[in-house]
């Protein structure tokens, strides 16, 4: 098998298995980043960037917003956001949580894949957008390719894009497992693929190089930003090394945040968010 295939019986059907697997993990994922504080950073740093990114920004489109962590804080700062996901099931967790917090005007649900948000443009009109983010959403297609053309369709230009991508290369990964004599698990995102079990599923997560992922973007999109997410903290499904560093633990993610950014540290990580601009 070619490093870069993936079985043919998952590439059609990636959204339709992410959604199924997150739709019976939506009631808790948000315990998730509370029990796991991997996750937990690297959702604070997803959203510090989103944040910023996106300030001066009035009308949103988020892909792969799950039960909408960074959907509502932005709500919150009186963005209007058009959150599409794959899950029927977190977007009504993320409906009801706007209901209860009074922001359900601003946050517009659509049950979409990144790579059919081109839907919009009947609804919506095309180059509507100020801008828009993908955190750690675009990895389960199973085309990347498909996606920059479509959500370039619906940005306006100039407009900034944010996205998270499974990254081909893991420094902390390699560094921490390769002792323990398990290569297999630390190389495994070498091959282009992996399997990621969620919940009582299993979906195809793919991990490309930065290289590919700005070719993938070219020309529709110019690259602004790297940042790695995390940088040096391991992978979350190893966060019992981080939960076991106790009071270093901060020292550990403020250092994290201090090395994501920059070279060689920016292209290492588990996640590569990259910042775009939409091209005239």
């Amino acid at each position: 098998m070619s490093p870069d295939r993936v079985p043919e019986d998952t590439q059609d059907s990636a959204g339709t298995a992410s959604g199924r697997a997150y739709d019976s993990l939506a009631s808790r994922y948000d315990s998730l980043l509370l029990e796991n504080p991997v996750l937990a950073h690297s959702a604070n740093v997803s959203l510090g960037l989103v944040k910023k990114t996106m300030a001066s920004c009035k009308l949103l489109l988020e892909i792969g917003c799950g039960t909408g962590r960074e959907t509502l804080e932005l709500a919150r700062q009186g963005k209007t956001i058009v959150a599409c996901d794959p899950s029927k099931d977190s977007l009504a967790v993320l409906q009801q949580k706007a209901r209860h917090r009074g922001l359900s005007e601003r946050i517009l649900t659509r049950n979409l894949t990144a790579s059919t948000v081109a839907r919009l443009v009947d609804e919506f009109g095309r180059h509507a957008f100020d801008g828009a983010f993908a955190s750690f959403s675009l990895s389960y297609e199973s085309d990347l390719a498909a996606v920059p053309g479509q959500v370039w369709s619906l940005l306006k230009p100039g407009a900034p894009f944010l996205c998270s991508i499974f990254n081909r290369i893991c420094m902390s990964e390699i560094v921490l497992l390769a002792p323990l004599l398990v290569p297999r698990r630390a190389l495994r995102r070498l091959e282009g693929w992996t399997e990621l079990p969620v919940d009582r599923h299993s979906v195809v997560v793919r991990s490309y190089t930065p290289g590919q992922v700005r070719r993938i973007f070219t020309p529709r999109f110019s690259l602004c930003g790297v940042w790695a997410i995390p940088a040096i903290i391991p992978p979350h499904y190893l966060h019992l090394l981080v939960r076991l560093s106790g009071p270093l633990r901060p020292s550990w993610e403020e250092f994290d945040r201090r090395l994501n950014h920059r070279w060689p540290f920016q292209y290492l990580g588990s996640h590569t968010c990259y910042q775009f601009r939409a091209t005239e």
